[in-house]
């Protein structure tokens, strides 16, 4: 059985992060049209960061700037999954109307 080769899945600029205010507005997003390989080789390095900040943030009570720290890397991080997750979505929706 034949599998058809998936397209090349990008960023599409739709995640945000960084609640900033009173209104929760989003400071920051992913930007569209970054190749998907790519996102997620930054994603592991960011994922990287926060497992080392989270251990030792925990080994040290008094370290909460490296506890602040992951948690600001994990949310860059979980938005490029979402980003790319939107990506994947709208090129199985493209494969899907392909073949029709």
């Amino acid at each position: 059985m034949t599998h058809p080769t998936s397209p090349l899945i990008h960023t599409t600029g739709a995640a945000t992060f960084g609640k900033c205010n009173a209104q929760n507005q989003r400071l920051f997003s992913v930007n569209p049209g970054i190749s998907g390989v790519e996102a997620m080789e930054h994603t592991s390095l960011l994922m990287s960061c926060v497992n080392t900040l989270s251990f030792h943030g925990a080994m040290d009570d008094g370290s909460e700037a490296m506890r602040w720290a992951s948690h600001y890397l994990s949310e860059m991080a979980k938005a490029v999954i979402d980003d790319l997750t939107m990506g994947l979505q709208q090129a199985q929706e493209g494969n899907a109307a392909l073949s029709l």
